[in-house]
């Protein structure tokens, strides 16, 4: 009777065991919370963050955000990032170089002194309210991917991919930057300053 028990007690352990380290490996692959501190706020690691609440930043000349490491995604979580207005050259979420495969998804990034998104090659942006900020809207290198976004009353560009062709933009609308779209692919249904235009 005891080798009977010894061995359920046994399996319960051994599952037990089992669950924790699922448990485990789990927790390893949630999203991890993006908290502000004041200063650059930097991603080192790859994987999923996002933003649990508005992310406010006096930061002028320094990136409110910066990612230093490929393979990213950040929800912003219908959260903002917010910075302090004025002149300068922050950028709100901005890649080392050589950095790529970024995603930036689901909020607002506002009021910064310089350009609100500066990403590296293969990135994305979805869903993305990018309005009254200093400098571009977005700058991105080849290979990017600009969908579903509003992008407004930006001091530069809208959308800046410079002489690059490989990027794509589609279902954005585009109202009072600076200037509209430089290079780029236009993949269809973009509002640009009022105007419907197909590739």
């Amino acid at each position: 009777m005891s080798q009977i028990i010894k061995a359920i007690a046994a399996a319960m352990l051994a599952g037990a065991i089992v669950f924790t380290a699922g448990a485990a490996a789990a927790q390893a692959h949630a999203p991890m919370a993006l908290v502000g501190t004041g200063a650059t706020v930097r991603i080192a690691k790859p994987g999923s963050y996002y933003l649990p609440h508005n992310l406010l930043s006096r930061l002028k000349n320094l990136p409110v955000v910066m990612v230093t490491v490929s393979n990213v995604t950040l929800n912003l979580n219908g959260n903002a990032i917010i910075g302090p207005g004025g002149s300068g050259t922050s950028v709100g979420i901005k890649t080392a170089p050589g950095v790529t495969n970024v995603a930036v998804l689901n909020g607002t990034i506002t009021n910064i002194a310089g350009t609100a998104l500066n990403l590296g090659a293969d990135s994305e942006v979805a869903g993305v309210r990018i309005v009254n900020n200093g400098g571009d809207g977005v700058d991105c290198a080849s290979g990017c991917l600009i969908n579903g976004n509003i992008v407004a009353e930006n001091a530069g560009m809208g959308l800046n991919f410079g002489a690059d062709d490989t990027s794509g933009y589609e279902n954005n609308v585009l109202n009072g930057n600076g200037g509209g779209v430089t290079g780029g692919t236009n993949l269809g249904h973009n509002v640009i300053d009022g105007v419907a235009t197909t590739p």
